[in-house]
């Protein structure tokens, strides 16, 4: 996550990324309060913890898919964050239903059986724009502006929690070639594989340092 940032710092190219993790991390939103998670309990069964700097609620990074997307603010991105996430979560529903063979839409206005009222969990809470499996959440993203670019976070899950049953689950690795095909035709984005910058490498390593390697920073809430 902390390329992630430095991605919206350079500002260069729109760039889209998907990525596991190697290590179980909870990633705190930006503005939620650390105590409203059992932290000794994620941090018992071996989880590292850091806050992203996107909103949002608390996400378990293990048997999940990150996704993040940074571009500027214009075009298909140009309506303010609730107009891109649509259009991000349309692209990528229609997509991901090709591959399941099921519906994934947004949910709208009907609750979910997932949902928790007052949960401290992403996947528990559900909003208008979330994509949905059957009455389940599927996936959830969250966004942060800087100087007219926007990063959007996104989590799809791979795997139902054991701990969790009513959380829904893809059920198998999904194509990223084809998820990025559709979000850049709906877009305007022809994405291709690149390498990184050495200044957004360096970047990263000074965002990593100060922020995701900072208790002071995970904990300040």
């Amino acid at each position: 996550m902390a390329r992630d940032e430095a991605l919206l710092a350079c500002r260069t190219i729109p760039t889209l990324r998907f990525y596991r993790w190697a290590t179980p991390t909870l990633s705190l939103g930006y503005f939620q309060p650390a105590h409203d998670l059992p932290l000794d309990q994620v941090r018992a069964r071996g989880c590292h913890i850091v806050r992203r700097s996107t909103g949002g609620k608390a996400i378990l990074h293990e048997a999940e898919l990150t996704y993040s997307l940074c571009a500027p603010e214009t075009d298909a991105l140009s309506g303010g964050p609730a107009a891109a996430m649509t259009a991000i979560h349309e692209a990528l529903g229609a997509a991901l239903a090709r591959q399941a063979g099921a519906e994934v839409p947004m949910r709208r206005e009907s609750m979910l059986h997932s949902d928790t009222q007052g949960s401290a969990w992403c996947f528990e809470d559900s909003s208008p724009l979330d994509l949905t499996l059957g009455t389940r959440k599927l996936l959830g993203s969250a966004a942060r502006r800087k100087q007219g670019w926007i990063l959007f976070h996104g989590s799809l899950v791979l795997e139902k929690p054991i701990e969790n049953p009513e959380i829904a689950s893809l059920g198998f690795e999904p194509d990223r070639d084809a998820l990025a095909a559709a979000l850049g035709s709906a877009l305007g984005y022809d994405f291709a594989n690149d390498v990184w910058s050495e200044d957004e490498l360096a970047q990263a390593e000074t965002i990593a340092a100060a922020k995701y390697s900072c208790d002071d920073f995970t904990y300040r809430r």
